[in-house]
């Protein structure tokens, strides 16, 4: 009886609680749990510890992919200044102005910026915080980066081009491409061999007559006026087009220049990139060659050489030679021009009564159609040294000549070199500068490239800090691997490509 009655007594006192303020019911409610709570509870905080572990993984993921993206992106914001100054293409320099390029550098300074964005409260401590990830970063490895110089410049190109189709239309390349077709047809003549073969004839056909008519007959032989031009022809087309003018001596080392030294190498151009390989493409690299590079009459301001276009396209180290072998270029395009109309216009007519008149003095008719082809190839010489010289003061000439526009009098031939600066001015046509692009048409994309190159390291030494700038230290992008080790969970590996378009 005693039993029930405690039984009892502890349910009425367990009702009798519900009456009872909170504070004096917990004081006297007994606590306990059930087996089905025990075993619940038991999965309850499984859950609750892989949810707190899942969210820890994603937070740690989404933040190491943010603090890549972060680290990449900074590191891409170091681009080298001096080339988006003055070329405006945007390169990561690995060297960082040491001269000494390696991936090595750039890894560290992605390491660098993943330390930083991974754990802020070193950077700026705050009272009180705790890190709840613990992350540090382990390793950072660059897989794949486009050096400027891989595959002859190939990276370079791709970027010009880019740059050039975001500036400008197609219709600058596409007018070089065709001058520089129709010089190309004129390229494979060589009038002044021509001109020595005919004059070399000539001379044997005089002395052969000459001594069937005469055996006594001394050998000599009258001066014509393909004589007196020739003398001038041996001074060199630069001391008769450019006289009086002021030249540049500059000149560059040989050795150290990227078209002839060993060339750091990277993976090349990325995935998804293509070589820019068409004609259209090509007369980009031309017209922005045009347009970033000096030339005679167009000097760059700070620049290594004055003649940098003349340099791209003969590559000597001498501004002088680069001229004169780009001038002599242009003097044989004009010298086929010039001939081919002089030999099928009415002008022909006065050099044929001079080589009458020679050939009467010297008793021989048969040798007058011979020595008008003498003096016609002089003459087509003297005004294409003009036509140089008009050229070189900013003027511009016709393709094809016209009676017109001819700019020689046969009376001045003798004298022609008094006469350089005396002639009729051409609104149209083409100016020296539309010669230089067409001239890059015919040597081609390759050398091009290459000569570019030369002439954009060089100049680059030229500012401060960058004496020992290098080409191929310069990288468009990069596939990273960046290894990230956590205090709680594990290390994780993540890869990102980021580059410039």
């Amino acid at each position: 009886m005693r039993q029930k009655a405690e039984k009892y007594a502890d349910v009425y006192r367990a009702v009798s609680c519900v009456d009872k303020p909170w504070s004096e019911r917990k004081q006297s409610t007994p606590g306990y749990m059930t087996v089905y709570l025990a075993l619940v509870m038991g999965i309850l905080l499984s859950l609750i510890l892989a949810v707190l572990t899942a969210v820890r993984i994603s937070t740690i993921r989404m933040y190491i992919e943010c603090c890549a993206d972060m680290a990449l992106d900074s590191a891409l914001a170091e681009y080298h200044r001096e080339m988006l100054d003055q070329y405006d293409l945007f390169f990561i320099d690995t060297a960082y102005q040491t001269g000494d390029p390696s991936y090595h550098r750039t890894e560290e300074h992605i390491f660098r910026y993943m330390e930083r964005n991974l754990r802020p409260q070193e950077e700026f401590p705050t009272a009180g915080a705790k890190d709840l990830l613990g992350l540090s970063t382990e390793a950072v490895e660059l897989l794949q980066a486009g050096v400027a110089t891989d595959d002859g410049g190939t990276v370079l190109q791709y970027h010009i081009v880019q740059y050039m189709k975001d500036i400008s239309g197609l219709s600058l390349a596409e007018t070089l491409l065709e001058q520089g077709n129709q010089l190309e047809d004129l390229q494979g003549r060589d009038l002044e061999a021509e001109w020595d073969a005919a004059e070399e004839s000539l001379k044997e056909e005089i002395f052969r007559r000459k001594k069937l008519q005469d055996k006594d007959w001394d050998g000599e032989i009258p001066e014509t006026p393909s004589d007196a031009v020739r003398a001038t022809r041996s001074e060199g087309i630069l001391g008769a087009a450019a006289q009086g003018m002021q030249l540049s001596s500059a000149c560059l080392s040989g050795a150290g220049r990227p078209s002839v030294r060993h060339l750091n190498s990277g993976t090349g151009l990325s995935d998804g990139k293509e070589a820019v390989n068409s004609l259209v493409d090509q007369g980009l690299l031309y017209a922005y060659i045009l347009k970033k590079c000096g030339s005679f009459g167009q000097e760059k301001e700070n620049s290594a050489l004055a003649y940098e276009v003349e340099y791209i396209l003969q590559q000597q180290t001498q501004d002088r030679e680069n001229l004169k072998k780009t001038l002599q270029e242009i003097l044989l395009l004009r010298e086929a021009v010039n001939a081919a109309f002089l030999f099928g216009s009415s002008l022909k007519a006065e050099a044929e009564t001079a080589a009458g008149v020679i050939a009467i003095l010297l008793g021989l008719p048969e040798i007058k159609d011979l020595a008008a082809t003498v003096i016609l190839f002089a003459w087509a010489y003297a005004e294409s040294v003009k036509d140089v010289r008009i050229l070189l003061r900013g003027d511009k000439i016709p393709l094809v000549k016209s009676e017109e526009s001819w700019n020689t009098p046969f009376s001045q031939l003798l004298t022609y070199r008094s006469h350089l600066d005396s002639y009729r001015s051409s609104a149209d046509g083409m100016s020296y500068q539309d010669y230089l692009g067409a001239l890059l048409v015919c040597h081609g994309a390759k050398k091009a490239i290459a000569g570019l190159m030369d002439v954009m390291e060089s100049d680059i030494r030229q500012t401060p800090g960058n004496s020992n700038f290098r080409l191929d230290g310069l990288i468009d992008g990069m596939q990273a691997c960046i290894r990230v080790v956590s205090g709680y969970i594990g290390s994780y590996e993540i890869t990102r490509r980021y580059e410039y378009e």
